[in-house]
């Protein structure tokens, strides 16, 4: 591409005005990001806990269990974008307190760690809905209880073990947290196994799940009088494009910031800064797309907060019009 000078055309503006502006339009569009995480998370969480005997199943309950890590993510990405504005200090002794700034702090640990929790949760509620679609006596003789509790802390052990390697990223050096030094071939081995644990494993785990399901759909007859699958078949067929296009989105959000990270692996991060932001905050809006999703995909959600919402504007109605009686009575 031809450059130009256009010095003579234009007054040449203060970079640190413009850093200043870019900031603050950032931190706008991730404040908003974690807002929506925090608060649509929150909603589906209420939801479902106020309706407990409707979102009593296995998958619902994995599915309040996405939100819950969600909501914590959608918390925890305000405080690591947002709120730590500030440059992180160290001394230059290298003391117990700068490793825990570098090795923790700096390093995003519980950010990443609890991102990576997420994205297993939903490798697990694709896995049961492959046990429950090609498997469904074997799902319900094994899918207990139980089992249930044992996902949910297999998706917290898995996100927490693989952040562990970020304690070992950055260390204090010269009174900056600094990366830690690698050769190249540790480095690139390093980058294939972090790619391949948040992003490679678990998209070929749902693409093979979700694949064995839609085939083993597509296979199945219909109601043999009317041609036309049963309310159960129908309700069981949305969950499943629920779930479904939570792993569309999950693999939308993601690709930008993987790309990046091999960039930055393979080439010396070419891409620059702004992209490295911009592929985060794609990322970051994973956070706040399922409860998108539930609310124009999930009959049975929709249909629930709508009750909730009327139920609660009839009593509002009831208290205002109790009131007007109460203060025109003699």
């Amino acid at each position: 591409m031809a450059s130009y000078n256009t010095s003579d055309a234009m007054p040449e503006q203060d970079p640190g005005v413009n850093d200043a502006v870019n900031n603050a339009l950032l931190d706008a569009i991730n404040t908003i990001i974690a807002c929506l995480a925090v608060l649509g998370n929150s909603m589906v969480i209420s939801v479902m806990l106020l309706r407990p005997r409707v979102f009593s199943s296995f998958t619902n309950r994995l599915l309040l269990h996405q939100s819950v890590i969600d909501a914590v993510a959608g918390l925890l990405f305000l405080l690591f974008t947002v709120v730590r504005e500030f440059p992180v200090v160290v001394s230059r002794e290298g003391n117990e307190y700068d490793q825990l700034v570098c090795r923790v702090v700096h390093s995003a640990f519980l950010l990443w760690s609890v991102n990576v929790t997420s994205t297993y949760n939903l490798v697990i509620i694709s896995l049961e809905r492959f046990m429950a679609t090609c498997y469904p006596v074997r799902h319900r003789n094994t899918w207990s209880r139980a089992k249930l509790k044992f996902a949910l802390a297999a998706s917290w052990l898995i996100g927490f073990l693989y952040g562990s390697h970020l304690l070992f990223i950055f260390e204090p050096r010269q009174g900056e947290c600094q990366p830690v030094a690698m050769g190249v071939g540790l480095q690139v081995l390093f980058g294939a196994v972090v790619v391949g644990i948040e992003y490679l494993i678990p998209m070929s785990i749902m693409v093979y799940t979700y694949s064995r399901i839609l085939t083993s759909l597509s296979m199945r007859p219909g109601n043999p009088v009317s041609g036309q699958p049963n309310s159960l078949s129908r309700a069981k067929r949305n969950v499943l494009v629920t779930v479904l296009l939570a792993a569309v989105m999950f693999a939308v959000c993601w690709i930008p910031s993987e790309l990046t990270y091999l960039n930055a692996v393979f080439f010396g991060d070419t891409f620059g800064e702004q992209v490295y932001e911009a592929s985060t905050g794609v990322l970051a809006c994973n956070m706040f797309v399922n409860p998108v999703i539930y609310c124009f995909m999930y009959e049975r959600f929709r249909v629930q907060l709508r009750g909730l919402i009327m139920r609660r504007f009839r009593g509002n109605r009831v208290a205002n019009e109790l009131s007007v009686t109460l203060s025109t009575e003699p």
